[in-house]
């Protein structure tokens, strides 16, 4: 009985100290991302003038959001995001997968072609966007390569033509972040039981066969973190959009996003003269999160449900 008493004792005495060494991460967490997040969420309903909070407001500012000239740049930006999330689903995730799994049928070298992979995503996306930026503005480094294989004659302007721009930037998203994909279906491929793949070549199952029926069933929760991963960093996209084309999302909008047209709102670069419109930017802050909270719980509910276990 006595010994019960001091192991119980002593479990309280560790829940005590357990609770004391997460209160600093609990104060952090509080501060710097649950204030400021409830804050925006109160802000949204009340209008403003210039920085300072004045009377309470309704759903007014959400339904400035929706109509013009707002509207326009609303639907606008959330379109890009949407096509971006399912350029960066096949571009990088897509390719992600079949560079896996060469990788993986071809064992030898595997570690140096994902370390090759891997290396663009310790760049920042600002040098990343800088750097390509560099590259692709005429007369850089990709016009006098095209130019000298006689594959281009003309000024390349490629991010300043609007039916192309938005299609480079996600093209450069994906370069950066490729390694990503490339390691976690490794690492879940080789987490498959090898017997599986055998059995499969026994019945006379071809690679491509092996893929989509076998391996890419079993990767449903990569997949899954995959997926809501691009989804939160897409539809968050704001670093390689302001480097690459500015805050505008220039030509004419074309590159715009949800998080560059927040941006021009909260710090006055909307419009010609070029006031912030702290109401319209936080309502806009306040639909973001909940795009984002719904779509992850969504996607996490439909991966969990195809996530088949051995």
């Amino acid at each position: 009985m006595i010994k019960l008493r001091r192991m119980t004792s002593l479990q309280r005495t560790q829940q005590r100290m357990a609770v004391l060494f997460i209160l600093p991460a609990l104060a952090v967490y509080g501060l710097f991302v649950l204030y400021p997040l409830l804050m925006s969420l109160w802000g949204s309903f009340f209008a403003w003038k210039g920085l300072r909070m004045q009377e309470f407001a309704g759903l007014a500012n959400f339904s400035r959001l929706f109509v013009f000239p707002s509207g326009a740049r609303l639907y606008g930006a959330l379109g890009h995001n949407v096509v971006w999330f399912f350029g960066i689903m096949l571009l990088q995730n897509g390719l992600g997968l079949l560079f896996a799994w060469l990788l993986f049928l071809r064992d030898k070298g595997a570690a140096f072609f994902q370390s090759v992979f891997f290396f663009p995503a310790v760049l920042s996306p600002v040098i990343v966007g800088a750097l390509w930026r560099l590259l692709l503005a005429p007369g850089g480094i990709v016009e006098w390569a095209l130019n000298g294989l006689g594959l281009h004659q003309a000024s390349l302007t490629v991010l300043g033509n609007s039916h192309t721009a938005l299609g480079m930037l996600i093209a450069v998203d994906a370069w950066n972040w490729m390694g990503l994909p490339v390691l976690i279906y490794t690492a879940g491929l080789r987490q498959i039981s090898g017997q599986i793949f055998e059995a499969a070549k026994l019945d006379g199952a071809g690679n491509t066969r092996m893929l989509f029926s076998i391996a890419l069933p079993l990767l449903m929760p990569a997949l899954g973190t995959l997926t809501t991963l691009s989804f939160i960093n897409t539809f968050n996209q704001f670093d390689i959009v302001y480097v690459m084309q500015g805050v505008q999302g220039n030509p004419s909008y074309s590159t715009d996003t949800l998080v560059t047209y927040f941006y021009r709102l909260a710090f006055g670069a909307e419009g010609a003269v070029g006031i912030t419109d702290i109401g319209l930017a936080l309502a806009l802050g306040t639909m973001l999160f909940l795009i984002l909270s719904i779509g992850t719980l969504l996607m996490l509910r439909f991966f969990d449900k195809r996530t088949i276990e051995l």
